[in-house]
C-alpha cells in the first residue's frame, strides 16, 4: 500500500511539472544583444571608406573570439563583454593589425517580461595601438539595442 502510495506521489508530481511547464510565457522575438557599431572613414577627409579586408577578433584572458572576417565593408558591429569594464579587439584592416581597448561601465536593462534581462553599456574611453587606425572617436556613448552609431574609426 506504501508502495502504491509513493508511486502514486510520484506520478502526481510529474504530471504537476510538465503541465507547469507547459504554460510559460511568449516566446521572446526581440533583439537581446545590444551590439557596439562602428563607421570606417576616411583620415584627413572624414568621409565614409570601404575597407577591401577587414578582421575582427575579441580578446579574453582565457579566450579569443572572431566577430568579424569580411571583404569591402564600411561599418562593423561588436559585442561588449558584460561581466568586464573593457573589451579588447585585435583589429585587422586591409592586412594591418591594431588593437583597440573600449572602456565602459553597464547596467541591467529588462527588454520585455518575454526576454528578460540584458546589458547596456555606457562607453567612457578608447585606446588603440595607432598601426593603421589613426583615431578612435565615440559618436553615441550608449551601446543598447537601438542599432544606433557609436564610434568613428578614422584610418
Amino acid at each position: 500500500m506504501r508502495a502504491v502510495r509513493q508511486i502514486s506521489a510520484c506520478g502526481i508530481a510529474a504530471v504537476m511539472a510538465f503541465v507547469i511547464s507547459s504554460c510559460s510565457v511568449q516566446p521572446c522575438y526581440e533583439e537581446t544583444d545590444p551590439m557596439m557599431n562602428t563607421v570606417l572613414l576616411a583620415s584627413g577627409t572624414g568621409e565614409s571608406v570601404r575597407a577591401d579586408s577587414l578582421r575582427v577578433r575579441g580578446v579574453s584572458a582565457t579566450d579569443t573570439v572572431e566577430f568579424v572576417d569580411a571583404r569591402s565593408v564600411t561599418s562593423f558591429s561588436l559585442p561588449l563583454d558584460p561581466a568586464s569594464n573593457l573589451s579588447m579587439f585585435y583589429i585587422t584592416v586591409n592586412g594591418i593589425h591594431d588593437t583597440a581597448v573600449i572602456y565602459y561601465t553597464h547596467l541591467p536593462h529588462l527588454v520585455s517580461p518575454e526576454c528578460g534581462y540584458t546589458f547596456t553599456s555606457n562607453i567612457t574611453g578608447v585606446a588603440t595601438t595607432h598601426n593603421i587606425i589613426d583615431t578612435l572617436i565615440i559618436e553615441n556613448s550608449k551601446v543598447d539595442l537601438d542599432g544606433k552609431k557609436n564610434l568613428h574609426l578614422f584610418f
